[in-house]
């Protein structure tokens, strides 16, 4: 076929085959944990329906047509995992998916290269409220003070969760234990978590509030999230000799950072070790962006090594914050750091390694590991 745009008509093909099936279709976004919120939708909603899902992180407007084009008739609902890089790029891809619920899970600095502040991201990501007409859902992040400010946009059901505000799917009592697992109550259904991490017990939370919504007991919900895994080098932990990695180096921005370094510090060890690298896309925020960074990490680590030409403003801010230079040090690549850090570590230590994927950190877990 000739075209004008090979990849709106990639779409187009897209959305005309994804008409043909009547059956939920689940949308995520966010700033942070959208793909492990999807992995999480997909295994609840796995106990009742034949789901078909995002691949890794298929997202964008190539991966999301060739998920769709995945359809077959023995398919019951479809979980998909929605990006912006631009404004206009979440209802464009609305438009290929035509979600019946969409889930908001946060509005932070992602991407701030390409949308310039806060305010840009949300009029981003709210694109999703903005096309979920009256007979569709809205589930969004209560708790989240930007996300609030968007729910205006919505036409549709409007659903909430969270911990901290009144919501439709309000999580009670919740404890993390002491490798930072989620324990907590919803709707008096009690839901323990094995995967670390405050901001994926509100992972967790959206999921079990999606099976509710398509009517998968409580008793499967509970099973699943229990069992479930974290999300190959999204806040993995990995254990040897005594020694906890917390590989998350898969992706990384503000608000991502600031879960893996609470995470760090919630973890149960004698010593904490951060090995950061550079958040990528931070436009001409990101000098102060990786300050403060690197003064969260002062507070949460006993020792703080950076790599990257913009996480040198972290480990500057984490001197400044009152961490020695022996203990604060900047390394010139990827393998100098590795072998310092794999040095380093010793019985009862916990390692946070954490980066933009670009940066590759994933050698340094690598070399640990070694």
């Amino acid at each position: 076929l000739a075209v004008d745009s090979p990849l709106q008509a990639y779409g187009a093909i897209a959305n005309g085959y994804r008409r043909r099936f009547d059956i939920p279709v689940i949308g995520v976004v966010g700033s942070a944990g959208k793909t492990t919120t999807k992995e999480l939708i997909a295994a609840v909603l796995g106990q009742r329906y034949r789901v078909l899902k995002t691949v890794g992180s298929e997202n964008n407007e190539i991966g999301v047509p060739r998920t769709l084009l995945q359809l077959s008739p023995d398919h019951e609902a479809v979980v998909l995992e929605l990006a912006a890089r631009q404004v206009g790029d979440i209802r464009y891809l609305c438009s290929i998916a035509e979600p019946t619920i969409g889930v908001l899970l946060n509005i932070g600095t992602a991407h701030l290269e390409f949308f310039g502040s806060v305010e840009g991201v949300a009029k981003a990501k709210g694109e999703l409220l903005d096309y979920l007409g009256e007979s569709l859902t809205a589930l969004v992040n209560a708790d989240d003070r930007v996300v609030v400010q968007e729910v205006k946009r919505t036409k549709g059901r409007l659903l909430t969760f969270g911990f901290a505000r009144e919501s439709e799917f309000r999580g009670e009592g919740l404890v993390l234990d002491q490798e930072s697992c989620g324990h907590f109550l919803l709707h008096n259904t009690p839901i323990d978590l094995n995967i670390p991490g405050r901001h994926n017990a509100y992972n967790a939370l959206a999921a079990a509030a999606i099976g509710r919504i398509l009517g998968v007991p409580w008793g499967d919900i509970q099973r699943v999230l229990a069992d479930f895994k974290s999300v190959h080098m999204r806040a993995e932990i990995i254990r040897k000799d005594g020694i906890v990695v917390i590989n998350d180096c898969y992706n990384a921005n503000p608000d991502s950072m600031a879960a893996a370094l609470e995470l760090l510090a919630e973890v149960e060890g004698m010593r904490k070790i951060a090995v950061l690298g550079d958040m990528l896309e931070l436009g001409p925020q990101s000098s102060r962006l990786h300050a403060a960074a690197g003064e969260q990490a002062a507070q949460n680590a006993d020792m703080v090594l950076t790599v990257g030409s913009e996480a040198k403003h972290l480990v500057d801010a984490a001197r400044s914050a009152g961490m020695d230079k022996d203990l604060a040090r900047h390394f010139e690549d990827v393998d100098q750091i590795g072998e310092f850090a794999a040095a380093q570590l010793g019985r009862g230590d916990v390692v946070l390694v954490k980066a933009s994927r670009g940066m590759a950190l994933d050698a340094v877990v690598k070399r640990i590991m070694r």
